[in-house]
């Protein structure tokens, strides 16, 4: 293949709700564009972009896949990526990687919820846009109705590119509106004839392109007075004004096609490379300690790995956007991220597992390592020396989890090995030891993302696991101002051991946490044995007095005690002020806290009272809600709720909405919690340690 320099490249991440047809559409480009013979099809599982046996076996896109395609000197790199929700990490990483985004809706179930989702993103992030209204010919399709649609639940004014000529079984080709020509699809698709617009579609399609020059000269002061004086726009002012709005993501644009008969791919790869942006030079990335990039052409190599693939036979591949100078093969890296040196050995772009070596990678293309060692997503590969920390590639935090355990315990070695790597592919995705609970967690996006990953540890890996809700990290604090005075004296024979000491004790606001503090007088305990006693009490606040938790925000001064010459030393008053902040504390009104969190839940207006509800009935506490700023007529409720209420949420969520809403979720704070609710989590923590104790 050709070499391209950066303005040659358009990086597209197919998005959309799950079934619009995004995996169909990623193959007919591919077909038409001469990179692949023949087109799969979903139920034959021979799909370019999905090629895992997972996603074979349940009919759906569970990872994004690249392909690429080459038309007028362009390079198109294409990212195919999931429209389920439990696997957003995969169209979040691709999106970034990315410069603009290909929507496809269904034409006649319209916008639907993964879609505004995805709207919400994109908004968010002001990445350029061009909507894609798909199976036109499909029974039922209306064009002008999901038209309508987009304008309601998108709050958006889109701009025609091409309109459909017929729709379901008599759809024949597509009308472009930029051209003001027929096209109809011929070849079986990979090649276009041209013709006059029918008289039943050119007052419609003339209309539109009034529209179109009329938007295209509001993008420029000097296009716009030149319309106001009667002028006529020339083909040249129209794209380039148009194709600037689309970059600054201030226009959304509308193609239109059936990706199973390849009408209306042609037209999707020329508007592609005629109005998607390129990826940017001098682009300005934020990094840590002031460290900024700006990318550069010629400057220093630098590349992000927004995705990691690892096949069982053919190992790892690192899928990774240029984001400054150039890559070559034989080449050595530094990763920021794991401070490790890494060697660059070929490169290549991918058709979906095909691998397609090239000799190079200029600034802001997309593709391909494999083998690398320690490298995985997220991570940062830059010239040696260069030791600079980007976040290019953020995810979504995991929102549902199981805590497992082996079912053989002479498996935990590998099962812990097997999970690693499934951690390494998907950082949505994470498996910690949780030292307080004492259990291990597997967490993710989903009940089915990490249901298929335990499938595979049992099918694959010949291994078992035992899950089950994980436990609560609760915490104790106190209510009360005390004061407590504990003496620690032994003898044994020859050097004994004494101290004493007298301490403060009192609560402290909220998130606050441990203040240590000393006002003695006049030499009552030596400067020397001072610290033991801060220790001791610091090593007593790793277990409270109520069900054994850590405690927390309390403020303890040490404000008098007495020593031996001969027999104190640091232990004896560590130990002295363990016992004194355990006794204090059992006087201070113990109180028990859960961790509360911080939820953001989106979903349709209309089902915003069963979520209040809900949202109630879990102990919550709603902070606010209203319409989505992103414009789409999804809604957002705010609010707190305890972390216990939330084990289960996903799961609830989507049997309340039918899958119609999603949720994010990050730690909040500490609430005091009392009544039954504490009984039974006191209770339940009394078998827990009786339970490990027997054991």
């Amino acid at each position: 293949m050709a070499e391209y320099k950066t303005g040659q490249i358009r990086n597209i991440a197919i998005i959309g709700h799950n079934g619009t047809g995004k995996s169909t559409l990623f193959d007919a480009v591919l077909f038409v564009s001469g990179k692949i013979d023949k087109m799969g099809s979903v139920a034959a599982g021979t799909l370019s972009s999905d090629f895992d046996e997972d996603e074979k076996k349940k009919k759906i896109s569970i990872r994004s896949a690249m392909g690429f395609a080459e038309s007028d000197g362009v390079k198109i790199n294409i990212l195919d990526t999931p429209g389920t929700a439990d696997f957003v990490g995969e169209s979040r990483a691709a999106l970034q990687a990315a410069e603009c985004a290909l929507v496809v809706i269904d034409s006649v179930d319209g916008v639907q919820i993964e879609t505004e989702k995805f709207w919400r993103y994109l908004h968010d992030n002001n990445i350029p846009r061009i909507l894609f209204i798909n199976k036109m010919d499909k029974e039922r399709a209306n064009y002008a109705k999901v038209i309508e649609n987009v304008k309601q639940s998108l709050k958006v004014e889109p701009v025609l590119l091409t309109m459909p000529y017929g729709e379901g079984a008599d759809l024949k080709g597509v009308v472009d509106i930029v051209n003001m020509k027929l096209v109809t699809a011929k070849d079986g698709g990979k090649n276009s004839d041209f013709a006059e617009i029918p008289a039943e579609l050119k007052e419609m399609a003339q209309k539109e392109r009034s529209k179109l020059v009329e938007l295209a000269a509001e993008g420029e002061d000097e296009l716009i007075e030149k319309f106001l004086e009667g002028h006529e726009l020339t083909d040249e002012e129209i794209s380039r004004s148009l194709k600037k709005q689309i970059e600054n993501a201030k226009l959304t644009t509308v193609i239109c096609g059936a990706s199973e008969k390849c009408i209306g791919v042609k037209s999707l790869i020329q508007m592609i490379v005629d109005f998607a942006p390129s990826p940017k030079i001098d682009k300005e990335y934020e990094g840590r300690d002031g460290k900024n990039l700006v990318s550069k052409a010629d400057g220093p190599a630098v590349a992000v790995v927004w995705k990691t693939y690892i096949d069982q036979y053919a190992g790892r591949f690192n899928y990774l956007k240029v984001i400054s100078g150039e890559l070559v093969p034989d080449k050595d890296l530094q990763n920021v991220n794991k401070k490790s040196k890494e060697r660059i050995g070929k490169l290549y772009v991918m058709t979906g597992s095909k691998q397609n070596e090239v000799p190079r990678l200029c600034a802001g293309d997309i593709g391909v390592v494999v083998k690398l060692e320690k490298t995985s997503t997220c991570d940062l590969l830059t010239d040696s020396g260069n030791d600079m920390e980007l976040s290019v590639i953020n995810l979504p935090n995991p929102v549902f989890s199981f805590a497992v355990d082996p079912a053989n315990k002479g498996d935990i070695d590998k099962i812990g090995q097997f999970f690693n790597r499934v951690t390494d592919e998907n950082p949505t995705i994470t498996y910690e030891y949780n030292g307080e609970t004492k259990e291990t967690v597997l967490s993710g996006m989903g009940e089915l993302q990490l249901g298929i990953v335990l499938e595979n540890l049992k099918e694959k890996a010949k291994l078992e696991v035992k899950t089950r809700e994980p436990r609560i990290a609760y915490r104790e604090t106190i209510t009360k101002k005390v004061e407590s005075q504990y003496r620690h004296k032994k003898q044994s024979g020859g050097h004994g051991q004494f101290g004493e000491v007298f301490i403060r004790i009192e609560p402290r606001k909220r998130g606050e946490g441990f203040q240590f503090s000393e006002s003695i007088f006049g030499g009552s305990v030596p400067k020397q044995y001072i610290p033991g006693v801060e220790k001791g009490i610091i090593e007593a606040l790793q277990e409270g007095v109520l069900g054994k938790f850590p405690v927390v925000d309390v403020a303890v001064d040490l404000f008098d005690g007495k020593y031996h010459d001969v027999d104190s030393s640091e232990m004896a008053f560590k130990i002295a002020a363990r016992q004194a902040f355990k006794q204090g504390m059992e006087q201070a009104v113990p109180q028990l806290l859960e961790p509360i969190m911080k939820v953001s839940i989106y979903v349709d207006k209309g089902m915003m009272g069963d979520i209040l509800s809900d949202i109630t009935s879990r102990r919550g506490r709603v902070l606010g809600s209203g319409v989505d700023e992103s414009g789409g007529s999804v809604s957002i409720v705010r609010a707190t709720v305890p972390l216990s209420e939330m084990i289960r949420y996903s799961i609830d969520l989507r049997s309340m909405t039918q899958g119609k809403a999603s949720f994010e979720m990050s730690f909040s704070h500490y609430d005091p919690i009392s009544g039954r609710e504490a009984d039974n989590i006191l209770a339940a923590r009394k078998k827990q340690l009786e339970e490990e104790a027997a054991s």
